[in-house]
């Protein structure tokens, strides 16, 4: 692609993007009065906001539901890994990119667990924006024991069958979350967990132009209660 295509796609993604906020404002104005700071936020990245890349409303349900010292997993590091570290959580987090591995490991506390998984040349698990198969980044969390962690994020490669993998790691009456919940081809893993209390959140985020959904689930049960298999 020459360097003018190129220029004007992303111009069309930016303008794309402004009308879908601006949109979404017109028909939701409460979600700009309540965060006034994504005018100034829309266009920073996350890891020099420390906040994850969710909608607000989303950031503060979790924020209010996870206990102290927070057991977390995620797939797919950034700005929520430093959030989550902020508020004294103990985070593992699995990442399949070399690049952005690197700078992870340039900018975590040495506190969190930083797992690189890259994608092989053979496997069974795929992934659709990306070639090659995640066989072991989605076995990430095997480590993990059951019913251990307070919260897992999916947020990365191969989200259904990270989902699958997650479940029976999240402690009872704790929480999943997955991003980009909007998109059709997620639609597996939102089955999988059909019988999970679900909570939506949609609306502007830091770091991005446009508005966004994220999903919660609670896990059935209360934490401490044995689980019968």
């Amino acid at each position: 692609m020459s360097v003018n295509a190129t220029l004007i796609k992303r111009l069309g993604w930016l303008c794309r993007d402004e009308c879908t906020a601006a949109m979404h404002i017109a028909r939701h104005p409460s979600d700009l009065t309540r965060n006034t700071q994504w005018l100034r936020q829309r266009t920073a990245s996350t890891m020099s906001l420390r906040m994850p890349w969710w909608p607000y409303d989303a950031i503060s349900w979790v924020a209010a539901a996870l206990p102290l010292e927070a057991r977390v997993f995620e797939y797919g590091g950034g700005g929520s890994t430093l959030w989550l570290a902020d508020r004294g959580a103990v985070v593992a987090v699995a990442e399949h990119d070399g690049l952005w591995h690197r700078q992870l490991a340039d900018s975590l506390p040495s506190s969190v667990r930083l797992l690189f998984r890259p994608s092989t040349a053979e496997g069974t698990v795929t992934a659709a924006s990306e070639s090659g198969f995640f066989d072991d980044y989605v076995a990430a969390i095997s480590g993990e024991p059951d019913d251990s962690l307070d919260l897992v994020i999916v947020d990365g490669r191969a989200r259904v069958e990270c989902v699958r993998r997650a479940i029976p790691k999240v402690r009872p009456g704790r929480l999943l979350l997955m991003d980009d919940t909007d998109r059709t081809r997620y639609q597996s893993a939102i089955d999988l967990l059909s019988e999970w209390e679900r909570h939506v959140f949609t609306g502007l985020k830091p770091g991005h132009r446009a508005p966004a959904q994220t999903s919660v689930w609670r896990r059935p049960g209360s934490p401490g209660t044995p689980i019968s298999r």
